[in-house]
């Protein structure tokens, strides 16, 4: 798949919410998906998607290109655009990333990509969000069904420990095996 130097997703929105309860006065969109977990928004402010993990475009990891498309694909879902922070959880990352679950109507995204094995669970220092117990179970529901990067990368003998997805001693899914 070609890398896409800017995605452009015109959405039909009211406002977007950046900071919890904070609607922007005017219509804000996404400019750019990074990634398969990051995006940039009109505004410059570049956004992580919270409590998931997805494979790494560059340098390129086993189901990298699959994640971002995904995630596009996913963007162009109708619907009003909504970001959600998490009181349990951080506001930024230390790249100075605003840290958020992104909303398309009532579609949880980051729930959305772990479902369609797109995405992993990742509890940066163990801590749990809101909806971590859901994307928990997603997670194992898509990996019992072999979707996505669990069809695909789990079964290609480790090359490099990117490529390894499993469960800590505490069965939470941290994302990669590092």
């Amino acid at each position: 798949m070609k890398r896409v130097t800017g995605v452009y997703i015109a959405l039909l929105s009211i406002g977007i919410f950046l900071l919890g309860n904070y609607a922007a006065s005017a219509a804000v969109f996404i400019s750019k998906v990074y990634d398969g977990d990051t995006i940039t928004l009109s505004t410059g402010e570049r956004v992580r998607l919270l409590q998931i993990d997805t494979p790494e475009i560059s340098p390129r990891e086993c189901y990298g290109d699959q994640a971002r498309a995904a995630l596009v694909k996913l963007l162009k879902t109708p619907g009003e655009l909504s970001l959600k922070t998490d009181a349990k959880l951080d506001n930024k990352d230390r790249y100075g990333r605003l840290l958020r679950y992104v909303f398309i109507g009532q579609t949880n995204i980051n729930l959305r990509l772990v479902e369609i094995g797109a995405a992993v669970p990742y509890f940066y220092k163990g801590a749990k969000g809101h909806y971590s117990s859901q994307i928990l179970e997603a997670a194992h529901a898509a990996k019992s069904k072999s979707l996505g990067l669990w069809k695909s990368c789990l079964s290609i003998k480790k090359a490099t420990s990117s490529d390894a997805y499993k469960p800590n001693r505490d069965n939470d899914w941290l994302g990669y095996d590092s």
